[in-house]
């Protein structure tokens, strides 16, 4: 899961980590008009349906790592709450926060973000390179809960 302050991005992966499989990945905006409140409640019943839906072992969300700690980092981390509280609901016990550092590390490299772009063969996925950014990032934090 990567969440920005309009939208979050899922990546939903099989697989091992040699052989990951994205089964899907998908930007979601929120919805307009709705308070901070109704909004989060929106994301919980829509991260609840997702779970349910797709047999959910275990989460990864790619944790914001900019400096800026205004308004939209609070709405962000509001979100990434929302998703904390549906993983619990749904009974997931393995939530992880993680930046692009931990990821690197988790798929085998030295823990440097730059080998995520570097080194990674990320050939293994299709269509990598066509992706945006935010669901390069869902994936590669889906990628690195892999056996």
């Amino acid at each position: 899961m990567r969440c920005s302050n309009k939208d979050y991005t899922y990546a939903i992966l099989r697989g091992k980590k040699d052989k990951p499989s994205v089964i899907e990945c998908q930007t979601i905006n929120f919805p307009k008009g709705y308070s901070r409140a109704q909004c989060l409640k929106w994301m919980l019943q829509e991260i609840e349906d997702l779970l349910n839906k797709n047999k959910i072992l275990r989460i990864a969300i790619k944790s914001f790592e900019g400096r800026s700690r205004g308004k939209t980092f609070e709405i962000r981390v509001e979100h990434e709450a929302a998703i904390y509280i549906a993983s619990a609901n749904c009974g997931i016990k393995k939530v992880s926060k993680k930046v692009k550092g931990t990821i690197a590390k988790d798929l085998g490299l030295k823990g440097r973000a730059k080998y995520l772009e570097t080194t990674l063969d990320t050939s293994l996925i299709d269509n990598y390179d066509k992706l945006n950014d935010k669901e390069k990032d869902a994936i590669l934090a889906g990628w690195s809960e892999l056996y």
